[in-house]
């Protein structure tokens, strides 16, 4: 993990909007993404995801993702991998994410994988 990501990690941790069992979370992500996708900037998904768990810890809701954007993204030949990608790690998450909040996931771990 880049340090500049793992500050912004800590500091939300520190202010109470990463508990620590979403904290180690994040962490398996990013090292996931290092080791079987050699990915080392995934700022965008941790700091994401970490925004994500503290909107379903207080019961908000994300923007509802345009059907134009999603269509875009499930079209893309990289969806099946980024959506199975994300299978793999969303049962090791402290939270269980929304709908909408999996589309945007997915939208990231997609643009990881295309930047491959």
């Amino acid at each position: 993990m880049k340090e500049t990501t793992e500050e912004k990690l800590k500091v939300l941790n520190r202010v109470g909007k990463l508990d620590q069992d979403s904290f180690d979370f994040v962490s398996d992500v990013d090292m996931y993404m290092e080791s079987n996708f050699q990915s080392e900037d995934n700022e965008m998904l941790l700091i994401h995801l970490s925004v994500a768990i503290n909107r379903m810890v207080n019961r908000e809701n994300v923007d509802e993702m345009p059907d134009e954007l999603w269509n875009q993204i499930i079209s893309k030949p990289e969806y099946k991998v980024a959506d199975t990608v994300w299978n793999e790690l969303k049962p090791l998450a402290p939270v269980q994410f929304s709908e909408k909040e999996t589309q945007y996931i997915i939208l990231h771990i997609l643009n990881i994988l295309r930047r491959q």
